[in-house]
């Protein structure tokens, strides 16, 4: 059962992985189509990112179905929704990166002022760089390597900004209308990228069960980030040997047939003395309430013939 239940959320990681990698593809497809002014390679774009959405859907299900099944806990438990949270921001992101791809319609037949292209197509650039650094945290489980998204993150934001610098530049004969389209693409590009470094974040939490703000582990050296790792880099579950080393750990008592539940005080703590005894108390409540209803249904079944023939009496012959 637990050998099924690893296997489980190593399918669930390799998927949200899987999924992250496709949406890493179609935002390149939709940048693309927007800076070629591509209308085919768009509509591709946007029939790929519904299927995304449908595998996020699916993810989704399967993580909260393994949490009804499984009763998950501690790094298990936080694994899941690292999952779920995960695959709510690939959500988003799949649906900034459609809205990328329709921007390239909403500007066919206009004339989109060159140097917000080519702003455009820098932004992307690096928003690729936190996206791929991202995929790569995960899959390494590295707390240094999410540290480290703050800092890609920060030129996209400085690169957005530059945007609207430029739009103030343009002049009378430029498409203004084309021109704000491709600043709100721009944004939904910064967005992606704040929507990666959220996912690095919970990354985090992953493996340390802590709430840790990645700017901070910036300024950690590698000795403080290892001493974060839940048990040293410890795997996501206890696994089959350690659990079989704790139970050795769990002392023998051996109750004989005629002999008192437990006698040595010394294995027994008082805690479990406590446990023990309120055990007993509900087990003899339990036994008591069990006899009185045995008693109950007892004298019933006395009284029926008493009831049954005083009916006989009253229903006979009146002559």
């Amino acid at each position: 059962m637990r050998e099924q239940f690893d296997r489980q959320l190593a399918r669930l990681r390799q998927e949200l992985v899987s999924i992250y990698a496709e949406t890493d593809l179609q935002l390149h497809d939709a940048v693309d189509s927007l800076v070629q002014g591509d209308k085919a390679k768009a509509r591709a774009v946007k029939k790929a990112t519904r299927a995304i959405d449908l595998r996020c859907n699916e993810l989704e299900d399967r993580a909260y179905n393994l949490i009804v099944l499984q009763n998950p806990v501690a790094s298990d438990l936080r694994l899941l929704q690292f999952v779920i949270y995960c695959n709510f921001n690939l959500a988003r992101m799949s649906n900034h990166v459609r809205n990328i791809a329709k921007t390239t319609k909403r500007c066919a037949g206009h004339d989109v002022p060159g140097q917000l292209l080519d702003l455009l197509a820098s932004e992307a650039h690096l928003v690729y760089r936190v996206l791929g650094a991202t995929v790569q945290a995960i899959v390494d489980n590295d707390i240094a390597e999410a540290a480290e998204l703050p800092e890609l993150d920060r030129p996209v934001d400085d690169l957005y900004k530059s945007f609207y610098s430029s739009f103030s530049r343009l002049g009378p004969d430029d498409d203004i209308d084309a021109a704000s389209r491709v600043i709100m693409a721009a944004r939904m590009l910064e967005r992606i990228s704040d929507n990666s470094v959220e996912v690095g974040e919970r990354l985090v939490f992953l493996l340390t069960g802590n709430h840790e703000a990645l700017t901070a582990l910036a300024d950690m050296d590698e000795e403080e980030i290892e001493d974060l790792y839940v048990g040293q880099n410890a795997s996501f579950s206890l696994g089959a040997e350690k659990i079989e080393r704790l139970a050795n750990q769990i002392p023998e008592i051996e109750v004989g047939a005629d002999s008192d539940p437990i006698v040595d005080d010394e294995i027994i703590s008082g805690n479990m003395s406590q446990a023990l005894e309120m055990a007993a108390r509900a087990a003899a409540q339990a036994k008591a309430e069990k006899a009185a209803k045995k008693a109950q249904k007892a004298g019933a079944q006395k009284e029926a013939p008493k009831d049954g023939a005083k009916g006989a009496q009253k229903g006979g012959d009146p002559r």
